[in-house]
């Protein structure tokens, strides 16, 4: 044998030796991976208020069980990920004392409505059924939709939250247009009783330049102005969301079942 030839055979053997180690490593990894996470989840106090099974497999962790509370929820989800990039988390939240969706919904307004953070760029629609939080609308900055997760998961019986939140855009010229229309309609004389309230009538988005109102006046005239003021700018596009009061009431009675009380 030449040693040209002794030298392939080697190298042959090292590349057989570490595919035939490369599957038991990984799997002991993942193994060592479930465990840290499993000791997290009990140091956390898992083991009292939840029944949540742990799989790592290619150093994807898989999350699957039932807890009591949405908070608890995330809080398993964020350990897992201190030993992993990648979780999916398929948990449940079954409620310890289930409430009707209508204190759910009266809670959710409170944490996010009655924020003193929310402000007059802000504008979120809420809904909530079976316990289910789902969340439409825009706010002023990325950190705020955050922010507002946190404070549902104070909120008790809340199962999820989808959050379908739109983020307002950053651009100077976006900026400078949200700001000129803001101050059209607040100095407006149908408006400017509202001037400098945190929580006025008509809410302002303004993505790219195109430019979406939202909120509730007392009448049609108004709601008609809000949208001439607008138009009056260098917005690429206006869509004129604003309600007259009582109109989504109304809308609401419709698509309620006829047989409801």
């Amino acid at each position: 044998m030449t040693t040209r030839d002794g030298r392939v055979l080697v190298a042959g053997l090292l590349g057989l030796a570490a595919a035939l180690f490369a599957g038991p490593a990984s799997a002991a990894s993942d193994a060592d991976i479930q465990k840290r996470i499993e000791k997290r989840l009990a140091k956390a106090g898992f083991e009292q208020k939840a029944d949540i099974a742990v799989d790592v497999e290619s150093g994807v962790a898989r999350l699957t069980g039932i807890t009591l509370r949405w908070q608890d929820l995330r809080e398993a989800e964020r350990l897992a990920r201190k030993e992993v990039k990648s979780v999916v988390n398929l948990l449940r939240v079954v409620p310890e004392n289930p409430r009707p969706d209508k204190e759910i919904h009266a809670d959710v307004e409170r944490a996010v409505l009655r924020w003193e953070r929310y402000g007059p760029f802000d504008a979120v629609g809420i809904e909530v059924h079976d316990g289910v939080v789902k969340l439409s609308g825009w706010v002023d900055n990325p950190w705020k939709r955050t922010e507002i997760e946190e404070r549902l998961a104070r909120v008790d019986s809340v199962r999820d939250v989808l959050d379908n939140l739109r983020v307002q855009g950053f651009s100077q010229e976006d900026e400078r247009l949200r700001r000129e229309i803001y101050t059209k309609i607040y100095t407006d004389p149908l408006f400017d009783r509202w001037a400098g309230f945190p929580d006025p009538p008509v809410r302002i988005f303004v993505y790219r330049g195109r430019v979406v109102l939202a909120g509730t006046v007392g009448s049609a005239v108004e709601q008609a102005a809000v949208g001439h003021i607008a138009r009056g700018t260098l917005a690429f596009s206006v869509v004129n969301e604003v309600q007259v009061e009582g109109e989504a009431a109304r809308k609401e009675d419709r698509k309620k079942d006829p047989n409801e009380s």
